[in-house]
């Protein structure tokens, strides 16, 4: 399985509700010139299905990949902090997936797939290439 994690894109600083917060314009500026690249070099974009958190910078940055890979995403809220396992159950184990979410969650997803420490900025693309059964048995 191989599965693209993407870090949402600069948001706002501050809103009623962090659900709500915002991807700034720079925060959007800087995603269309990374997600350009990124869909010029992604091999086999039919193949990878879309996945956002629910927190609206997430879906933000899902809506601007989605336009430069020409696919539909969809919302999972277990994309909002759940556990890698428990997501790695809901996957098609033969699929690749390109899930936005947020840190701490995939810095520490990618820690307990691969034991490498990250470092996961945002607009990050990090990817990880996994023999998914490992995990969910």
């Amino acid at each position: 399985m191989k599965i693209y994690f993407i870090r949402h894109g600069e948001a706002e600083i501050y809103a009623d509700d962090d659900f709500e917060r915002k991807l700034t314009r720079i925060g959007k500026i800087k995603l269309e010139n990374s997600f350009t690249a990124f869909a010029n070099n992604l091999e086999d974009k039919r193949s990878y299905k879309i996945y956002s958190s629910p927190l609206e910078r997430a879906k933000e940055t899902a809506e601007i990949l989605s336009k430069h890979l020409d696919k539909d995403f969809e919302v999972k809220d277990y994309l909002a902090g759940g556990r890698i396992r428990d997501i790695l159950k809901t996957l098609d184990q033969e699929g690749n997936y390109i899930l936005v979410s947020h840190e701490p969650f995939i810095s520490n997803w990618i820690y307990q797939l691969t034991g490498e420490m990250k470092i996961v900025s945002r607009g990050s693309i990090n990817f990880v290439e996994i023999d998914s059964k490992e995990f969910i048995e």
